[in-house]
């Protein structure tokens, strides 16, 4: 199943505004082999999961161009790798990047990881692939619906893979993309555009509910 999960993410085709981490080389910061090793990063996170109960994911809406994009992790940024590697008592996760600088986390990624608690939750996005405007590959944009529905199917192979218990929703558009399997979701504002505070009093309330 977790190799049905890999294999879907590197099979999926990437466009002139959608690069996939997976199976695309962003010949500015990427070293060789980029695409196997960060999908060797996503397969090594996947395994850490798999024995476990009562796991928690928690959705976003697409990878970040610091933080998925390069690595292969959602939510993780270069700088958070060995944090990830060490917290889930992996093998440590590899760059796949050459350039010599790890790139800031997002002010996003910032505040999710503020948040988080002791065990940490399964990381997933409504897309894995990483939308960006045309002729700007590192500026980020909403995910379209088509894009949104054709990741719904690898999404399905995780939710089925892992049964969650339930699922934090950050921002809308991870709302509607969880919506309608069976699971609980809660929603939380997005911490980007002056959503923070209201992220994290919505994720402080998800902590204290007790299942």
């Amino acid at each position: 199943m977790l190799d049905d999960i890999v294999s879907d993410l590197a099979a999926a085709t990437g466009t002139s505004t959608l690069f996939n981490p997976y199976a695309d080389t962003d010949r500015a910061v990427d070293g060789p082999n980029a695409p196997l090793i960060r999908c060797r990063n996503l397969r090594c996170y996947l395994d850490a999961f798999i024995e476990r109960d009562g796991i928690d994911l928690w959705l976003g809406e697409a990878p970040s161009r610091f933080g998925a994009r390069r690595t292969g992790v959602p939510f993780t940024g270069e700088g958070r790798l060995a944090d990830v590697s060490s917290r889930l008592a992996i093998a440590p996760l590899q760059r796949a990047t050459a350039d010599a600088s790890t790139a800031r986390p997002s002010g996003t990624s910032r505040q999710i990881w503020g948040v988080l608690p002791a065990r940490l939750p399964l990381f997933w996005n409504a897309i894995m692939l990483h939308p960006h405007r045309s002729g700007t590959p590192l500026r980020n944009r909403t995910p379209s619906r088509s894009e949104i529905s054709r990741s719904r199917d690898t999404l399905a192979l995780l939710v089925e893979a892992f049964r969650p218990r339930r699922i934090l929703a950050i921002g809308r558009v991870a709302e509607g993309a969880g919506a309608g399997f069976g699971i609980p979701i809660t929603y939380v504002r997005h911490p980007a555009q002056g959503g923070a505070v209201q992220f994290r009093a919505g994720v402080a309330a998800f902590h204290r509910v007790t299942w």
